[in-house]
């Protein structure tokens, strides 16, 4: 143990608990504790570099995300492309860009009138977190 951490301070040293105790108190951190605090960190990290959590929360899917498919506008349209994807060219002429920024849908072609209200009222949905 260290000079700056005495024995009775309630710090379990050696430990990466012990390293976040000197954290939260505002202690310097002794040899023992960074050491076990490194060595922590070496374990939770995969050979990729990635960290063990971030793979197990994004259930190890990795890379690009797939590009968003076609979404239905909730009625027939009879327009081509409505509901496609803005990353792909506009799909027919009068279409409308739909994008909402901080929305989990991405930006999308509408045919202008009800499925461009239908796009925008998604959109915004998605923005506060909603599940549709």
């Amino acid at each position: 143990m260290s000079a700056a951490a005495p024995a009775g301070d309630g710090i379990e040293h050696g430990t990466p608990r012990g390293y976040r105790q000197h954290l939260r108190l505002g202690s310097k951190t002794c040899k023992e504790c960074r050491a076990a605090n490194a060595e922590h960190k070496r374990e939770q990290r995969d050979p990729s570099g990635g960290r063990t959590a971030r793979m197990a929360w994004n259930q190890g899917k990795t890379g690009k995300p797939t590009p968003a498919a076609p979404r239905p506008v909730g009625r027939e349209c009879p327009v081509p492309g409505c509901g496609a994807p803005a990353a792909e060219p506009r799909p027919a002429r009068g279409m409308v860009r739909v994008w909402l920024a901080g929305s989990r849908e991405p930006a999308r072609w509408y045919c202008p009138g009800g499925c461009a209200a239908y796009g925008q009222a998604l959109a915004e949905i998605r923005a506060l977190g909603g599940a549709a």
